[in-house]
């Protein structure tokens, strides 16, 4: 055993990392949309007082990739001039966010497989990148 305090640092760039975590998200967004869509819920919501919108796949897609890539890029802002605190700043900012992201679910005029839908939805796309953005980055 070594007695050296030995770094370890990634071979991976992180832009690789999160990258292929938006990715993955995407992917397994748009199977829980298929699922959804295939076992018949109702995809559709409103807002009160405003017609129903079909939830369709490109809506999903469109989210994932918009809002990931807010996450992404928030992180990527913290990494840059809050380098020592990016880590707990970015994982406080992801837990208010997901936990606000079930407003819109509850106040949303939808049948209730809809926002079950939605809410799973939002769990789906927070468990694979609040681990993957709010991982520290390696040492260089």
């Amino acid at each position: 055993m070594s007695t050296t305090d030995e770094r370890v640092t990634s071979a991976t760039p992180v832009w690789r990392t999160r990258l292929l975590a938006l990715g993955a998200t995407l992917v397994a967004a748009l199977i829980a949309w298929g699922i959804a869509n295939v076992a018949g819920v109702e995809l559709t919501a409103s807002q009160p007082g405003q017609d129903p919108v079909p939830i369709a796949y490109w809506n999903v897609a469109a989210s994932v990739v918009i809002f990931g890539g807010a996450g992404w890029l928030a992180r990527a802002i913290l990494d840059r001039f809050a380098r020592k605190r990016a880590v707990l700043v970015w994982r406080i900012g992801a837990g208010v966010v997901f936990a606000l992201e079930f407003f819109p679910v509850v106040f949303t005029e939808a049948s209730v497989g809809t926002k079950v839908f939605l809410a799973i939805l939002h769990v789906i796309v927070a468990a694979i990148l609040i681990p993957v953005l709010g991982r520290r980055l390696p040492e260089a």
